[in-house]
């Protein structure tokens, strides 16, 4: 994907998912060479990828499968699925941060989904050992209350979030996150708002915003062009679709030899 001066913008896409789950439409994808074909037709040069098993069945099975299914796959980053740390499911918790961390990778969370809480009795070791190990906590906005965000960004003010599958909607709840907490980061897919990304670059800065797709259940080209033409800077593009994301994940970009 170009942009007018023609210098092709890197995307580094931080919502793809793969892997079967419970209900498969025709047009998902449910493999990595699948997902790596949509990646080169839409100009995707790296992808945070997280598995269907882990999001709806066993969050260790699926991290376990995710690892099995792109190893070796260097278009890939690996994004595991947590859990509170009480029931030792994966294992010690600063060995998992450990781990994702020194695969330069992040993790989601599903608490609605998996039946736990985000409040510290129940989240505060898993979020602090995160934190301690820089890995960025992605969230989904039907997964949480405003009010918990809140409270995670202020018990864990060196925990990076990632807000993802918002609505043109969500100014009014994010806008007075953002004044208050630095820590906190907008996907910018389902963030369809009238010149959005110009008005979050102007107030808050374009290290705000984070590139995603929804690959497989939602379409690449929609995401791509809001960034492509938005009226903002190629510099301030380039680090929207993916050098902010990046930096969160402890990557330089871009990485030389990328694909797409």
């Amino acid at each position: 994907m170009s942009v007018a001066s023609g210098t092709r913008l890197k995307f580094l896409d931080c919502n793809m998912r793969i892997g079967r789950a419970g209900i498969v439409r025709p047009e998902h994808i449910l493999d990595a060479p699948g997902l790596i074909a949509e990646m080169d037709y839409a100009g995707i040069d790296r992808a945070l990828v997280y598995h269907a098993w882990s999001q709806e069945w066993d969050p260790a099975g699926g991290n376990r499968q995710l690892l099995n299914e792109i190893a070796g796959l260097d278009r890939f980053l690996p994004c595991y699925v947590g859990l509170p740390h009480a029931t030792g499911e994966l294992g010690d918790v600063d060995d998992f941060a450990a781990e994702v961390s020194q695969a330069h990778g992040a993790v989601r969370l599903y608490p609605k989904a998996h039946q736990y809480c985000l409040a510290e009795w129940c989240m505060g070791p898993t979020l602090h050992a995160l934190a301690e190990a820089g890995v960025p906590v992605l969230l989904e906005m039907a997964q949480f209350e405003w009010n918990e965000l809140a409270e995670i960004l202020r018990h864990h003010p060196r925990l990076n979030v990632v807000v993802l599958q918002t609505s043109y909607r969500v100014n009014r709840y994010i806008f007075p996150l953002f004044q208050e907490f630095d820590n906190l980061y907008l996907e910018t897919c389902t963030y369809q708002v009238m010149r959005g990304l110009e008005e979050v670059t102007r107030k808050y800065g374009p290290h705000r915003l984070v590139f995603g797709t929804g690959l497989p259940l939602t379409d690449a080209g929609g995401p791509i062009a809001q960034i492509t033409y938005a009226e903002l800077d190629l510099e301030t593009k380039q680090a929207i679709a993916g050098g902010n994301m990046a930096r969160l994940l402890g990557l330089e970009w871009p990485i030389q030899g990328s694909g797409a």
